[in-house]
């Protein structure tokens, strides 16, 4: 498996190891990623994975609202320039960690780390799976798409421009912990973070690394979301690098009000939050999105409009389409948000229908049927 450099690339592997080693126990399954990413950070990690590798892979960056003149800028253009002279090394260290484990089959979730293995195991004829969450597939993937066996994804096959005959729509794999959530067990999902369960819970996350402008907003409306609705409680999950600073904004508020605040830079229970809350405030991510749809929670997705092909957007143009979500766009101001937070506390049956259609797109057993494909073709 290869893949990473965020959250939105890791936790779809975390969840696909786990079902390969449940499918077939036997299995040895080695993760190759790159040199510095953030996949310790996670608690089930090492648990499945036999083996783990890293290399210094280069990444190029192209982000959405740069366009070709923003790769010309000073400090992006050195970067990618050094990063484009270790791609030759990275990829012959992906050719000896391969030559090593000899794997059946090599699986790519995409990002940068992605492409010198996928290359590398074009080199060795291994066959290669990709998987694509977004409506827009990395360039990495396509890359490497053109030497796959199998290109499974996590929209419909419409939004790809792969052959139809070697595409497959499984969905997002997600936390296994992650399910419908009913009265009862939203009940015990807010007891484990000691809220009242009485209580309106709103949750806000940016993904893996937090989001500095939903942590901007939040904290500047909380004030007057606190007052105005006297049942909220804010789950507010900020990222490691933003929780220092979110905190000391959270502590300008009365002490009454900070008491009605859970804050933290990263949970391994994400599951239980996505459970706890009566509306989710996130960005559009597909692994989150994935999440919240096997949950059945209504939402507020702020997409990222920086990120490269714009994806986000696309992610979220789609959940609007399907009225599956409320969309903020990427410049909404504080008073906006706030009107579009209050208006959907205050109205459970809107909540109910973003909920309910939001549900109807989910694939809960995405992992079953991608860890299925994978020991077919490692299989022969």
């Amino acid at each position: 498996m290869t893949g990473g450099g965020s959250g939105g690339h890791i936790t779809p592997l975390l969840s696909l190891a786990q079902e390969l080693k449940a499918q077939s126990p036997d299995c040895q399954i080695i993760y190759i990623g790159h040199k510095g990413d953030n996949f310790d950070t996670f608690e089930e990690s090492s648990r499945n994975f036999d083996f783990t590798a890293f290399i210094n892979a280069g990444k190029l960056r192209r982000y959405g609202t740069l366009r070709f003149h923003g790769l010309l800028h000073p400090d992006i253009f050195w970067k990618n320039l050094v990063d484009i002279c270790r791609f030759p090394g990275s990829v012959m260290a992906s050719v000896r960690i391969l030559r090593k484990f000899k794997p059946q089959v090599v699986f790519s979730k995409g990002a940068y780390v992605a492409l010198p293995v996928g290359i590398a195991a074009r080199l060795l004829r291994i066959p290669i799976v990709t998987h694509d969450s977004d409506t827009v597939p990395g360039l990495a993937n396509r890359i490497i798409g053109r030497w796959a066996r199998l290109h499974a994804t996590g929209m419909p096959k419409e939004f790809y421009d792969y052959p139809t005959d070697t595409t497959e729509y499984v969905g997002v794999p997600i936390d296994p912990r992650v399910q419908k959530v009913t009265p009862r067990l939203q009940s015990q999902y807010k007891k484990h973070f000691k809220l009242p369960v009485d209580s309106t819970v709103m949750l806000v996350s940016g993904g893996s690394s937090g989001s500095v402008q939903l942590n901007k907003l939040m904290t500047s409306i909380a004030p007057e979301l606190l007052e105005t609705n006297l049942s909220l409680r804010i789950v507010h999950i900020a990222g490691m690098e933003n929780e220092k600073e979110v905190r000391q904004d959270y502590k300008r508020l009365p002490e009454n009000f900070q008491k009605r605040v859970l804050l933290s830079g990263y949970t391994n229970d994400f599951y239980a939050a996505v459970g706890a809350a009566d509306l989710v405030i996130t960005r559009a991510g597909a692994t989150t999105i994935a999440e919240l749809a096997a949950a059945g929670k209504a939402c507020i997705v702020v997409p990222s409009a920086h990120l490269t092909a714009g994806h986000q957007v696309k992610n979220a143009r789609l959940l609007s389409q399907l009225d599956a979500a409320a969309v903020a766009p990427e410049n909404v101001q504080p008073d906006e948000l706030l009107v579009m937070i209050s208006g959907l506390l205050n109205n459970d049956k809107r909540r109910f229908e973003l909920a309910r259609n939001l549900y109807s797109i989910a694939k809960p057993d995405a992992s079953v049927d991608l860890a299925r494909l994978l020991l077919n073709i490692a299989g022969g």
